[in-house]
């Protein structure tokens, strides 16, 4: 079989499963098992399933996502992100609607705008907000950091994948988040002004930023650490390490956080998706379809907007975006120059409205049942800046091609 239609096959695969509703990190398994047996030889998939599950990039991914989790989770449970959301209220009503999503989405968790939304729950009644309106401002505002910041899976994935620092990734990612916060603002604001809510108590503004620092200090932390070029697997268990002296944790808090952070479901789709790609590059699948693509005149751009947002849709989630499409689009955004940092700009906006508008996604269908609305009436104001972002991402890349 041609390593193209092995790819193909093992892609399909992937999603029938994931549509049987079987876990990604199931379904990612058997995809890889699949094309290393359609194109590698039999007895090299053991060797290939531990050099993979040993090696080092797989290693470095596996103790800074679960850094990244743990510290999430003792946040949460020394009461860090409700001190933060109280913070971001007394800010102003309409601007806190804001600010509590974005602040507490911050801080990477599963159906992480349903903590916010038991935030701001209060607050949208006050505002006057229908609940779809407030579904969306909650969920759009909770995932503009999903798209850069580097304590999300997906995001240091991206990393380990392209073999570059997580610095540079995180700078490239940045203008993202920019243009997610611009037009979801855009919406938000047609929805929010003809709202008249009463006023919030004003705190003094050092207080405020007082209580922003005292909250969030670990992110803020971390992303500095890492901004100014120190490796992110040591950052991340040096600031788990400074918050859990600083917040005087217990073993019970740890024990609560450990067992967030060693996730057998997550652990297992991070070394699936480490193990498909090594199978895509053993087999040199990922070449074979760049090479067949360019023979049938394909458009790159078409390929770096299909792939990302058909694993994000399918799935919901950003990690599989990233680990399934990003591997095979290598060719494409990887050079003997470096990384192409408008086609990774745009694989990964791409893959993040996928996942963003997918109807599986937990953020989504938890936070519009939380606040009773109907999700088809949600998508109203979730697609126009979401096809704005997409639509910004594709004309960067073309004019700068």
């Amino acid at each position: 079989m041609s390593p193209t239609l092995a790819l193909l096959v093992s892609i399909a695969a992937i999603l029938i499963l994931l549509r049987l509703k079987l876990h990604p990190g199931l379904a990612v398994f058997a995809g890889s098992l699949l094309i290393s047996l359609l194109l590698l030889p039999t007895r090299s998939i053991p060797e290939l399933m531990g050099r993979t599950l040993v090696g080092y990039q797989t290693v470095r991914l596996l103790v800074i996502v679960i850094c990244a989790l743990t510290l999430s989770r003792l946040m949460d449970v020394k009461g860090l992100l409700a001190r933060l959301a109280a913070a971001m209220e007394s800010i102003g009503p309409k601007l806190a609607m804001h600010l509590v999503p974005a602040v507490i989405g911050m801080v990477p968790m599963p159906a992480g705008a349903l903590v916010s939304a038991t935030a701001v729950k209060d607050l949208a009644n006050r505002i006057g907000l229908t609940p779809e309106q407030a579904t969306f401002i909650n969920y759009w505002f909770r995932h503009i950091w999903e798209l850069s910041l580097p304590v999300y899976a997906s995001v240091i994935t991206v990393s380990v994948v392209l073999s570059v620092p997580l610095s540079s990734v995180f700078l490239t990612l940045l203008p993202l988040t920019a243009l997610a916060t611009a037009f979801g603002s855009i919406s938000s604001y047609r929805i929010l002004r003809p709202k008249k809510p009463q006023a919030a108590a004003k705190k003094p503004s050092a207080r405020i930023a007082y209580e922003l620092l005292r909250s969030a200090w670990p992110v803020l932390l971390l992303v500095t650490l890492v901004l100014v070029g120190l490796d992110a697997m040591m950052v991340l268990p040096l600031v788990l390490g400074l918050c859990v002296v600083q917040q005087r944790a217990t073993w019970p808090d740890m024990e609560q956080s450990l067992k967030y952070g060693l996730n057998p479901r997550i652990l297992l789709l991070l070394y699936a998706v480490m193990l498909f790609k090594a199978a895509i590059e053993g087999s040199g699948a990922a070449h074979a379809l760049f090479a067949d693509m360019e023979s049938i005149g394909m458009p790159t751009v078409a390929m770096l907007v299909a792939l990302p947002f058909l694993i994000g849709f399918a799935t919901g989630l950003s990690l599989p975006a990233v680990g399934i499409a990003f591997p095979l689009l290598l060719p494409f955004m990887a050079s003997d120059g470096g990384v192409n940092s408008y086609a990774l700009f745009l694989a990964y906006a791409s893959g993040a409205a996928g996942y963003l508008v997918s109807p599986i996604h937990l953020c989504l269908v938890l936070s519009a049942e939380y606040f009773k609305a109907v999700l088809s009436k949600v998508y109203r104001y979730i697609l126009p800046p979401l096809l704005a972002t997409l639509a910004t991402a594709v004309i960067i890349y073309l004019v700068a091609a």
